[in-house]
């Protein structure tokens, strides 16, 4: 399965997203790679710091436009996840990085500023699958509050984007930032509430890669 983690705004933690699934779908036996667009190469100076002792996750920067749906395919051959960290970008990278994806996740933030920022994303999207047909696509609710009413209002307006919405939402914790020093994810760390939250995630993902036939079956962390 190929996911895309993509948004056109930066700041709402795609790569963090890309290297917590990737950890965690690491834990749960599927082999697993990052291909990290972004050219500041984040998820490569990542792996670099990453401890031998853990599953091992590969991770490959692919910054040229042309060169991402072979490296994909490719890649996807060896490994059962291929995680596409996606760029900040208005080019035709972004549309590259949905075109070159199975499934779509997209994460926003809880704020008014991102949720307005959509529509040039939207229409990104739109273009694509022009071109490649439906590709199933979620919005993930990424450094969520316990703000309900906020949360209400932000999921029935990005709703009418007509895109799905994940039930699993990502808190904003310090363990996210300490992983990512180390070369971990927060299903490695000792902070349970990040841990379950990130496995909901995954384990949500997967049962909508096997709605629609993307996956084989693994072992569940």
């Amino acid at each position: 399965m190929k996911i895309g983690i993509t948004n056109l705004k930066g700041g709402v933690g795609k790569t963090t997203v890309s290297q917590n699934l990737a950890v965690c779908f690491a834990h749960m036996g599927f082999k697993t790679c990052i291909v990290d667009t972004d050219e500041n190469q984040n998820s490569l100076v990542w792996s670099g710091v990453r401890s031998a002792d853990l599953p091992d996750i590969m991770v490959v920067g692919v910054i040229d436009i042309n060169a991402l749906p072979k490296t994909v395919d490719k890649l996807h051959r060896d490994y059962d996840i291929v995680i596409i960290d996606g760029t900040p970008s208005l080019s035709e990278m972004a549309t590259g990085i949905i075109v070159s994806s199975d499934i779509l996740i997209i994460p926003i933030l809880p704020s008014a500023h991102d949720y307005r920022a959509m529509s040039p994303f939207f229409k990104r999207y739109q273009q694509a699958t022009s071109l490649k047909g439906e590709i199933p696509a979620y919005f993930l609710i990424n450094q969520y509050s316990s703000n309900g009413n906020i949360y209400k209002r932000m999921k029935e307006v990005i709703e009418g984007f007509k895109i799905g919405v994940l039930q699993s939402v990502l808190a904003k914790r310090v363990a996210y930032l300490e992983t990512a020093v180390d070369g971990k994810g927060v299903y490695e760390s000792n902070d349970i509430k990040a841990k379950e939250e990130i496995v909901n995630l995954t384990r949500e993902i997967v049962e909508i890669a096997k709605i629609n036939n993307l996956i084989k079956l693994k072992a569940t962390a």
